[in-house]
């Protein structure tokens, strides 16, 4: 009885851990087709934006699952497969969160939080640094138009096969506000005589 009773547990757990991340799965894709206008995207993260743990999560279950099938029981080939595809929409969701994209609007840190997006106009100032095989630029942005007090820091690594488009891009959208880029046939003089 007990025992039943534990399954059936089990089960409805799998199967709301399942949906669960279904959803979520689901509300991150929509968020990505959703956004308009994107001029330039690229994972992001320690590995490239290659979600790991959801990979070998994936394994494990790929390999718990070859077990259950080739020794013939359902129930375990069931929830490996439920497992697989919580795995599978983990995996997902984990990929398209650390993707980075530049919109017309603006920067787009994280796809679920919308708080993270940063728009062009928000944008006070920036730095870039060379960082290996990427460019890290910091950008600082004030929340509204008006406090100066309220500033934030955005950190963005732009690898350098995506670093001329986002120098372009950043030109357009910052160049009236911001001195951006200075041509490298000025001198140092012949700026401050400019001014």
């Amino acid at each position: 009885m007990i025992e039943t009773e534990i399954n059936i547990i089990f089960w409805v757990i799998l199967g709301a851990f399942t949906l669960g991340a279904a959803v979520l799965a689901t509300s991150t894709l929509a968020n990505v087709l959703r956004l308009r206008n994107v001029r330039l995207s690229w994972a992001a993260g320690k590995m490239r934006g290659y979600p790991l743990f959801s990979t070998l999560f994936l394994g494990s279950v790929a390999v718990v699952g070859g077990i259950a099938y080739w020794f013939g029981s359902t129930e375990e080939m069931l929830a490996a497969g439920l497992y697989g595809w919580l795995g599978f929409c983990w995996f997902t969701t984990s990929y398209l969160t650390t993707k980075r994209f530049i919109t017309d609007n603006g920067i787009v840190k994280n796809v679920n939080e919308p708080s993270q997006t940063v728009a062009w106009h928000q944008i006070r100032d920036f730095v870039e640094t060379e960082e290996g095989d990427r460019t890290k630029y910091i950008f600082i942005y004030g929340l509204d138009d008006t406090n100066t007090n309220g500033l934030v820091r955005l950190e963005l690594a732009v690898p350098d096969s995506r670093k001329k488009s986002f120098q372009k891009l950043i030109s357009h959208k910052l160049g009236s506000r911001i001195r951006c880029y200075v041509k490298d046939d000025l001198d140092i003089q012949e700026q401050f005589n400019k001014l």
